[in-house]
């Protein structure tokens, strides 16, 4: 992630990457740059959807004071749709609900592959 987006080596790989907009307006990162900060920024490299949610609000002001949340069906789409993003099934012994996503970088195209 730190070599894709041109990280420096003293910055840590993070949301805290993407600068602020000065007026709290949307970032101009895409999502899937916000989605690879996020989930290589935590601290187990993995997150639960809702804590990718709650990682980008704390983040950016503009999507903490949305009142529309089309962006959460956006993240929702582009993690199941781009390969890189892999979702691992939560341990039997662990509390809560729905699988973690994490990132394997080194698979290419942006499309899964199809079961039929």
């Amino acid at each position: 992630v730190r070599r894709r987006y041109d990280i420096p080596e003293s910055d840590p790989v993070d949301l805290t990457a993407i600068s602020d907009t000065p007026d709290g307006s949307r970032p101009d990162a895409n999502l899937a740059r916000i989605l690879h900060l996020a989930i290589a920024g935590s601290p187990r490299q993995k997150l639960t959807l809702r804590e990718i949610f709650l990682a980008i609000k704390d983040r950016f002001a503009w999507y903490k004071n949305s009142e529309d949340k089309r962006w959460q069906g956006s993240i929702r789409h582009m993690l199941s749709m781009k390969a890189e993003f892999v979702q691992v099934p939560r341990p039997l012994m662990e509390p809560g609900q729905g699988h973690y996503w994490t990132l394997n970088m080194n698979l290419t195209g942006d499309k899964r592959v199809r079961k039929r």
